[in-house]
């Protein structure tokens, strides 16, 4: 129980047995979307960019059998969680850094992400880095290429890259009732300094910023997908591993404080009576989260 203590108040840290058990509720599903985005050949070199856990790179490795995959994650619990969920795959390479820094050998002919790139503040910086890493297109298929939010019919070319994360207005219902929570008296002064570590784009900007790297036949759309589950220990469950992560890690910096603990199960407990005050005054299902995902396909061309 101490180690597993020091290893949650470790503000880099993710829980990453409980995050892989709580994220093939949503996010594996999600992932498993996107790789469909694409007719895969099975012979890609490719990037997952924020890997988790490695549910979603494992589907990717039986995508890509001639080819190879490259897990890419800065967490070490979530590197060490990957690392005995894809043992028995022969062509990943597990790295643990961050992926806008990463140092690959080969050039990749997709980079993938679900459900990380909003954890990234620098989105340019992203983008740029996955141009450098990309092969380009062949520049006979640029032509032939057409993708839209209503179409995902893409043909198996390089230089792709296939992404899914929040977008702009993700969890706005619910990131209102836990900054209320911030400002009551008991949690004000643990978050004085408080900034939200997460950047939900626009898809306008993300498009544009994607066209002046230099990408072609983008695609960048939301698609909302407002999630109920089924009871309130699930809920809290997966609220507290992922969505709430953040604010109790910040409760956690403050190591002067003797009731740490008691103050973030405080905080949870405020958070779901909040949920069901919510959903009992606007009559909807309990235990709602409101996502708003920023999907983003394109390409980079041929010099």
């Amino acid at each position: 129980m101490g180690i597993q203590l020091l290893k949650y108040r470790n503000k880099s840290s993710w829980d990453a047995c409980t995050y892989d058990q709580v994220s093939r509720l949503i996010q594996y599903r999600w992932g498993q979307q996107v790789i469909k985005w694409r007719q895969w050949r099975g012979n890609e070199i490719v990037m997952d960019a924020g890997c988790g856990t490695g549910l979603l790179t494992k589907q990717l490795t039986k995508q890509v059998p001639r080819g190879k995959v490259y897990a890419v994650d800065i967490d070490t619990n979530m590197i060490k969680q990957a690392k005995n969920n894809l043992k028995s795959f022969g062509n990943v390479k597990i790295i643990q850094s961050n992926f806008t820094d990463v140092m690959l050998t080969k050039k990749m002919d997709v980079v993938f992400s679900n459900s990380a790139l909003h954890w990234v503040q620098d989105h340019r910086k992203a983008f740029q880095k996955f141009w450098e890493m990309l092969k380009p297109m062949n520049s006979n298929d640029i032509k032939d290429i057409s993708v839209s939010s209503n179409s995902n019919d893409n043909t198996g070319n390089s230089g792709q890259i296939l992404i899914q994360c929040g977008g702009y207005g993700n969890l706005q219902q619910i990131i209102t009732m836990l900054e209320r929570i911030t400002h009551l008296d008991q949690f004000k002064e643990y978050f004085t300094h408080w900034k939200q570590p997460w950047h939900f784009a626009k898809a306008e900007y993300t498009n544009e910023l994607l066209q002046r790297i230099g990408y072609v036949n983008t695609a960048v759309y939301y698609s909302d997908d407002c999630v109920t589950l089924p009871n309130r220990r699930i809920y809290s469950k997966f609220v507290k591993t992922v969505v709430m992560k953040s604010y109790l890690d910040h409760i956690s910096s403050y190591k002067d404080s003797h009731d740490i603990d008691k103050l973030k199960d405080m905080f949870l407990e405020l958070f779901l009576e909040e949920v069901e005050k919510d959903s009992s005054s606007k009559l909807n299902k309990p235990w709602f989260l409101d996502f708003v995902r920023l999907n983003i396909i394109a390409y980079k061309p041929h010099a």
